[in-house]
């Protein structure tokens, strides 16, 4: 029979052991050593913001995978039309969605290719790296990204009454 004396001493080595063992795998997990990327310790909205501001808005698409991605990124969009030539893009974001690690932006892009493109860029990251990527893009075919409808506020009934 289990005295409440035993039981509390078990009770204590049981969580002693189990902090240690949690302390242990924090301080010596693999992760957190040698890796010096660019979004490493930052939140997953500011891992995209940091690829984004280098693929679209210096136009060096090629340096931002390779600074953000993991070797086992899936992209399902690695050569869309819009990210050839390597000029600057103008990016107007409309909207971003971030929950967990999964973040989506909604945004505009012209300039450097053939016309400008309502874009949704979806993202999965861990560990201060990209390892998810989609993209949905619509042509504006002629419009740019100001004329674009897209782009307009929408009044959903939402907003609270004065």
């Amino acid at each position: 029979m289990i005295t409440d004396k035993k039981l509390n001493a078990i009770s204590i080595a049981l969580g002693v052991l189990l902090t240690g063992y949690v302390a242990q795998d924090l301080h010596f997990n693999p992760r957190w050593y040698g890796d010096t990327g660019p979004g490493v310790g930052q939140m997953p909205r500011e891992v995209v913001a940091g690829y984004m501001a280098l693929a679209y808005g210096q136009g060096d698409a090629a340096q931002a995978a390779k600074l953000y991605y993991t070797p086992k990124t899936i992209d399902f969009t690695p050569d869309a039309v819009y990210r050839h030539g390597g000029a600057p893009l103008a990016s107007t974001v409309r909207q971003v969605v971030a929950e967990g690690l999964n973040v989506a932006v909604h945004h505009c892009v012209q300039g450097g290719g053939p016309g400008a493109y309502e874009l949704v860029d979806m993202f999965r990251t861990g560990n201060g790296r990209i390892v998810w990527r989609k993209t949905i893009a619509q042509p504006l075919d002629g419009q740019d990204c100001a004329g674009s409808a897209l782009g307009r506020a929408l009044d959903m009934g939402l907003a609270p009454k004065a």
